[in-house]
């Protein structure tokens, strides 16, 4: 292309911005130590060796917990989560509508999931800065290798990315416990032994 052919193109590649005031953009805002978080933000982590922390950034995401609002409500296609753990412990096998990707922030993980094909169980091991997408309807479950200094983000896509489902061995373990769903999804254990 010639010169002024280039420098003409600049018209189709240029434009004001959209209004974002101050007050708009510190609403957009979350800093670790104001983001709302929860250990039982899932039915699973009523399940010994599912114990994990939730820490809900920005968009709904996904939580059997009604109640629980992420720090930054304003989200359109996508929905990010921190997750800590004990060493070993994690999400139990579940899946979402939409694909999920996790980033390792610190630490290592692993992360299983179940080829519906086979109904094989598979293992990846994920270390520092490392990346994973798991797509839509694939059963995933994660654990952390390196306990509370491990620091794993989820990112759902989606408008509304749905509930959780659960994986039927997982159900089996909460139902054994007394772990189930009010009306509106949230997760509960009955106090009552009987």
């Amino acid at each position: 292309m010639n010169r002024q052919a280039l420098q003409d193109s600049w018209v189709h590649h240029t434009a004001d911005s959209a209004p974002c005031s101050v007050a708009d953009m510190h609403n957009r805002v979350a800093r670790f130590g104001e983001i709302p978080s929860s250990p039982k933000a899932f039915a699973d982590t009523y399940i010994p060796g599912h114990q994990r922390v939730l820490y809900s950034v920005i968009g709904s995401g996904v939580t059997n917990d009604s109640n629980f609002n992420p720090k930054i409500k304003a989200a359109d296609n996508f929905h990010i989560d921190y997750i800590v753990a004990p060493q070993g412990c994690g999400a139990a096998l579940h899946w979402h509508d939409t694909e999920e990707v996790f980033v390792v922030q610190s630490g290592q993980w692993e992360v299983d999931w179940v080829d519906g094909a086979t109904q094989q169980l598979h293992t990846i091991q994920l270390k520092e800065r490392d990346t994973i997408s798991v797509p839509p309807f694939v059963h995933r479950a994660f654990r952390s290798l390196s306990g509370e200094t491990g620091l794993l983000i989820s990112i759902l896509g989606g408008q509304k990315p749905g509930s959780v489902k659960w994986h039927p061995a997982v159900a089996e373990k909460a139902q054994a416990i007394g772990v189930g769903f009010d009306a509106l999804g949230g997760a509960h254990q009955s106090l009552d032994r009987t």
